[in-house]
Formats: C-alpha cells, structure tokens, sequence
C-alpha cells in the first residue's frame, strides 16, 4: 500500500482541517440525484464520473473568509486569515483567460509521496460550487518539498463577494506513478467490440457489474 503525507506547521497540524479523501465529500446535488429518471439511468449511474470524482484528496479552506473581486484584477479578502494572493497579470499574458483575474490559493500542506510517485493537482473534478477554475498541475511530489500554491482563474464579476467555508474543497490531489509510455494506432478488433456491444445490449450496468474496479483512498 502507497502512502501520501501532508506536512505543515504543527499550529496547523493542530488547527486546521486536514486533507481528507475525496470520496468523503460528494457534492449535495450529486448525493441528491436520483439513480434513474423514467427509463434512463442519470450521471449518478456512471462509474467513470464517480471514479474520478472520488479519487485522491481533498485540500480543503483553512479557515473562514470572504472574497471580493474589486476590479481591474484586484482583490479584497476578509477573514480568520488570508488564504489567497494575487497573481500578477503579466505571468499570464498570451493565454485564453488573459482578461480574467487569477488569483492563487495559498495551500499550507507539502505533499509527500514515495519515490516514484507523483500528484496531479486540479480543481475538484467535476464539482462546481466555487467561481475559481484551478489551474491543472503535474508536481514532483516525491522530491519537491514545498507548499504548491495553486493559481485559480477567477470567474467572478467586480463587486461579486463569494463566502469561502472552513472545510470547503478547494484543490483535489491525485498520486500518480511516474513511468514511460509509448503509443501506436491499430485497426479495432471488430469481433471483440461486438462482443462486448452484446453484452451491454443485455445490461446496461455491464460496465459496472463487469469492467469497474473501485479505487480506494484511505
């Protein structure tokens, strides 16, 4: 069994909400959905969806605050303590979201991986309740031992305040093992993919009955 650490100060250690796995913190709109609707199974019936959703970890906001876009890429943040910071335009020019405000959210936790291993840092997949769109990060986790603080293209308009809660998810971190790929393109094996085109003629939870193996983070 792999194992990932998040170091920080022991007054964080003690203080704030760790990181937690992802699968302990469904958003309430995909807990609430029903499983089918008529005849036709909802998003809550695709194992895919829900693998990635629930993958890796959770770092969560610290602490309460309070995020106010006052214009012209400025920020104003009120709060038990500041957990963002502004990230200079200039670093960003020539990209698609060079109009947008970026802010960057200032995770107190190193993360520690084995050797070999390292994270996929992103927004929390497919979740949608903040107006910031991390930027996706590969981070040698298994040598690089600092904070990662993660830049966030800001969605909101001027004068948009947003409320952030202490425990929110604000990052997902994903370990990954570090190997060498190839690829090459082949023609499909039209027998197989009938095949299995049959069985999911026979039932529509083939994928998950048959094909789905559960990711565990603990």
């Amino acid at each position: 069994m792999c194992v990932i650490e998040f170091h920080g100060t022991a007054a964080d250690v003690a203080g704030i909400p760790h990181p937690y796995p992802a699968s302990q913190h469904l958003p309430e709109w995909f807990k609430s959905m029903p499983a089918d609707v008529g005849e036709h199974p909802t998003l809550k019936r695709c194992p895919p969806l829900l693998t990635a959703m629930t993958a890796g970890y959770i770092i969560p906001a610290p602490n309460d605050t309070s995020l106010t876009l006052m214009g012209a890429g400025m920020f104003s943040e009120r709060g038990q303590g500041n957990i963002f910071s502004t990230h200079f335009p200039k670093q960003f020019e020539g990209s698609p979201f060079a109009g947008n405000s970026v802010v960057k959210f200032d995770n107190p936790w190193i993360m520690v991986t084995p050797p070999g291993y390292v994270c996929l840092i992103t927004a929390p997949v497919n979740r949608y309740e903040i107006p910031f769109l991390p930027l996706t990060g590969i981070v040698e986790t298994d040598a690089y031992y600092k904070e990662v603080k993660l830049p966030m293209i800001c969605l909101m308009q001027p004068g948009e305040t947003f409320h952030v809660r202490r425990g929110d998810p604000l990052i997902q971190v994903i370990p990954i093992r570090r190997e060498e790929w190839t690829s090459k393109t082949v023609v499909m094996d039209h027998a197989r993919r009938a095949e299995q085109q049959a069985r999911f003629d026979a039932n529509p939870h083939t994928y998950k009955d048959e094909f789905w193996k559960k990711m565990v983070f603990a």
